[in-house]
């Protein structure tokens, strides 16, 4: 399978994209923890920025491969059986989650509704970036079971697909934070960096797995 080049800038784009949403909001949660030292809203503001710019232009690869893009919208019509169709409707949700949170830091509104034992604040932006956070793993799903329930596809149709699609997004995207973590002269690189090294790792893994197979 040769994948259009609109295709793949698509699926890296987005990938990243949520990679580097997911990224923040690990910080976010360590640091509530007290596991790694607390950024300023604005750190996680910038970031989910960067983002959900990613997001919006791996949406915008995805026009260059369609036949009709001014038909666009009836590619969510068919939801109940096509991923594509899933995935369609699951990554504006995604966009939308992503700037909600990242808005949401942006104006400080981190009042805790309530705690969770004696130390951990549940405000909005936890809350949201949940929301996010699960949005962004079943867009994974989405977008990798476009390819793995081709069955004539033999070396897609496979769970490791999904891994692979999940765990390089995840690199890319943690890779990303670490990098603008070094930019802004944050503590979190090595955090960011070190999780970005795992995740290549199982990605790696999945990706010789699936060459293991697929030569069998």
């Amino acid at each position: 399978m040769h994948a259009a080049f609109s295709v793949i800038f698509l699926t890296t784009l987005i990938g990243a994209g949520q990679g580097m949403f997911l990224a923040m909001y690990t910080g976010q949660l360590y640091a509530l923890a007290h596991l790694l030292p607390k950024q300023a809203d604005a750190f996680y503001a910038a970031g989910t920025l960067i983002a959900l710019a990613l997001l919006v232009a791996g949406l915008g690869a995805s026009f260059f491969h369609l036949g009709r893009p001014e038909r666009a919208w009836r590619s969510a019509a068919m939801w109940r059986t096509s991923w594509l169709s899933r995935e369609v409707l699951v990554l504006p949700l995604v966009m939308a989650l992503a700037f909600a949170y990242g808005l949401a830091h942006w104006f400080g509104w981190t009042r805790p509704f309530f705690n969770l034992g004696e130390s951990i604040p549940v405000d909005p932006t936890l809350l949201i970036g949940l929301a996010g956070t699960l949005a962004s793993f079943a867009l994974f799903l989405c977008t990798a079971m476009i390819y793995a329930s081709v069955r004539f596809l033999q070396e897609w149709h496979s769970p490791l697909t999904v891994l692979n699609f999940t765990f390089l997004g995840l690199a890319s995207g943690f890779m990303l934070a670490a990098a603008y973590s070094a930019y802004l002269g944050s503590d979190l690189v090595a955090f960011f960096g070190t999780w970005a090294v795992i995740a290549t790792l199982v990605a790696l893994f999945g990706r010789l797995a699936a060459l293991a197979r697929n030569a069998r």
